[in-house]
């Protein structure tokens, strides 16, 4: 028994979703060469990649995009098998689009990848880059309210699904859902939801009232952005290539 909850434990955290501790993790313990790089040429890393999947008339040259920025992040050290995973989460809303258009196999491609690419380009630049130096950099081209109320939607919105998460465990270990009964499953479902609202209001005003003891006034404690250097050639590099390919391969 012991063995088999074991187990169970060792899958449920392989395949639990992505929490902000983990992202953290890699985004500060990381000695890559991405990691080295300045978060400015990160976000025009990122800048260039969507410019890519904007201009793109074709698959082809985002596929290729997206396997040279894997083979940039196999490089960098960096945790691609879940990137990889979390990137494809991208195509389901992408095929749900393609699907209203009615087009062939080729729009459907074209809309994956449109979405997949950049989509694994913006895991690039959290896995590698601290949140702090993120909203930094965030909070010199926003007024300081908003670039604060991102802050907190950052740290609460991983909050939020792992209670989601419990909450559906929960919901149907006490039977609370029941297969054919569409009454039954809207009120337990919508009651659920409504302590889910409540909790979370309580969470967030926790955060507030621990960052205020930890000295935030309504600011960010760090403004400003690094300047560009010498180890910023391979995110500047990788997105020049992703848009010159979907530029010269039409």
């Amino acid at each position: 028994m012991c063995c088999i909850r074991a187990r169970i434990r060792e899958y449920n955290e392989e395949t639990v979703v992505i929490d902000v501790a983990r992202i953290d993790h890699w985004a500060a313990s990381g000695t890559g060469p991405f990691h080295r790089a300045s978060t400015f040429s990160k976000i025009l890393f990122l800048l260039l990649v969507v410019g890519g999947a904007v201009m793109a008339k074709s698959p082809y040259p985002l596929m290729a995009g997206y396997i040279v920025i894997l083979v940039v992040v196999l490089g960098s050290r960096l945790p691609w098998v879940r990137m990889v995973v979390l990137s494809l989460y991208a195509a389901i809303f992408a095929l749900l689009y393609g699907i209203s258009l009615r087009g062939g196999g080729w729009v459907y491609a074209l809309l994956i990848f449109k979405a997949i690419t950049p989509s694994f380009a913006m895991l690039a630049l959290i896995v590698s880059t601290p949140y702090p130096k993120i909203f930094s950099l965030i909070s010199t081209a926003l007024p300081e309210m908003l670039a604060a109320g991102l802050f907190m939607t950052y740290r609460t919105l991983f909050i939020l699904l792992d209670m989601m998460g419990h909450f559906a465990a929960a919901i149907r270990l006490r039977g609370g859902f029941s297969p054919g009964s569409l009454f039954k499953n809207s009120s337990n479902i919508s009651k659920g939801i409504a302590m889910l609202l409540v909790t979370a209001v309580e969470r967030a005003s926790r955060l507030y009232a621990v960052m205020a003891v930890r000295g935030y006034s309504g600011s960010m404690a760090q403004k400003g952005m690094d300047g560009l250097h010498r180890e910023d050639w391979l995110p500047l590099t990788t997105g020049s290539v992703v848009l010159l390919l979907a530029i010269i391969w039409r």
